[in-house]
């Protein structure tokens, strides 16, 4: 099982220099990726993408390739000659008027941005395709890893929940049986309190009322579909391909098997429980949440 957040990073050397990939994800309903990508491999970004659809199946994913010594950059001087050629005819006619020679500052005219200035250009080289995705695949490894090690810790944690969760389940099932009669109990009393002992209780009337009661009440096929449920999430969670959209299937499913349960059993202490399988099956969902 492996979480759906994550992140790796490497580093390429070749003729380009260093190149470093980072990928980074979050959680995410379905596969979303965005590459950022330097101008001279944006020709590979579909192959990128299809190597990391074998690997990941959802989760929004952002990885960006990036020059460390700006190998696909290369600076030029650019000499605005028009505008030093203006400069030089103003120095003459300067000259001319005041009678006398100036020196012309070439420090100055070499600082001056508007005549000299620095320009980056983009610089074609033979990209190394195999190269690339083989550094590509070092990232997506760490960054598995790294999906693989908090899937580990999830998994536990939900290991741990689903025992609670059976055994508050089999707790139920032993205060099933006795719903029935602690409800007989519970209106022979109410009804000899009414009656005060002046009349009779019409015992085939009552049996009548306690077996509608019983039929309402009973709790037995929810309590089998219930522990169903969670003998195949343990199933799932021995599973190595993405489970993530199984387990929320089945956490909706047992949420609705527990509110059945509480709406059915008119008792405190099947009541309890109810509220306690509740949390745990809030805690799983959210754990859920991010499981691939």
């Amino acid at each position: 099982m492996k979480s759906m957040t994550g992140y790796g990073v490497t580093i390429v050397k070749g003729i380009f220099g260093e190149l470093t990939i980072e990928m980074k994800a979050v959680n995410h309903r379905f596969f979303d990726s965005y590459f950022k990508l330097p101008h001279s491999l944006l020709t590979i970004e579909d192959r990128l993408r299809q190597e990391m659809k074998k690997h990941i199946s959802r989760g929004k994913i952002d990885v960006s390739f990036h020059f460390n010594d700006e190998a696909d950059k290369k600076k030029v001087l650019q000499l605005d000659e028009n505008l030093l050629d203006q400069y030089i005819s103003a120095a003459k006619v300067i000259e001319s008027k005041l009678k006398q020679e100036t020196k012309v500052d070439l420090t100055r005219l070499l600082t001056d941005q508007k005549i000299v200035s620095v320009e980056e250009v983009n610089e074609e080289f033979q990209i190394d395709e195999e190269e690339i995705l083989a550094g590509f695949n070092q990232a997506l490894q760490s960054f598995n890893q790294m999906r693989e090690n908090e899937g580990r810790f999830l998994l536990l944690d939900m290991r741990k929940r689903l025992d609670q969760l059976l055994q508050c389940c089999k707790e139920v099932e032993k205060l099933a049986p006795g719903l029935v009669e602690r409800y007989r109990e519970r209106m022979e009393t109410r009804i000899q309190a009414f009656l005060t002992g002046e009349l009779e209780i019409d015992e085939a009337r009552l049996l009548t009322e306690i077996a509608i009661f019983a039929e309402k009440v009973d709790i037995s096929e929810e309590l089998v579909r219930l522990q169903a449920h969670i003998s195949q999430y343990e199933l799932y969670l021995k599973m190595a391909e993405p489970i993530g959209r199984r387990l929320d299937f089945l956490i909706q499913e047992m949420n609705r098997e527990v509110n059945t349960i509480g709406s059915k059993a008119a008792d405190t202490s099947v009541r309890q429980h109810v509220v306690e399988m509740k949390g745990m099956l809030e805690k799983l969902k959210e754990q859920v949440q991010n499981v691939e």
